[in-house]
Formats: structure tokens, sequence, C-alpha cells
């Protein structure tokens, strides 16, 4: 069974402005976003499942994977 990756704000540039895409278990969030053509350094939140991860956490079926893009301003 596939997890689902949700890019928020400007990450969903990344996936045809899509909400989210299917993505296969048994790979870290760093290589999902990688298959997706995100560069990892724009990344600055991974929630998955409703908590707090790193981008070398193991994505498990039925995961959800909210990615948040690093925010800038001035």
């Amino acid at each position: 069974m596939p997890a689902i990756i949700r890019p928020i704000g400007s990450l969903k540039s990344y996936i045809a402005e899509k909400p989210e895409v299917e993505i296969e278990s048994g790979i870290t969030v760093r290589e999902a976003i990688l298959q997706l053509g995100i560069p990892p350094e724009i990344v600055a939140l991974v929630i998955v499942n409703d908590t707090d991860q790193n981008k070398d956490y193991l994505i498990q079926d039925k995961d959800v994977v909210k990615l948040l893009a690093i925010i800038g301003g001035g």
C-alpha cells in the first residue's frame, strides 16, 4: 500500500499543483522528495501522521507526509 505526500504551499508546483501524490513506502522522505524533483534544502519541515519527523524517516504504508517549504521574507 502506498503512502501519500502532501506538499504545502509553493511546493505543490513540483507536483503540477495537485493536492497530493502517492509514493511507494520503504524509502526515506529525502528519497521521496528527490523522486518528486523537490530540492531537499527547500523543505523546512516534514510532518508524518501529524508528528514532526526528519528527512531520514522511513516511509511506511499508509503514512501521510506533509512537506512545508522554507519561508523567506524581508
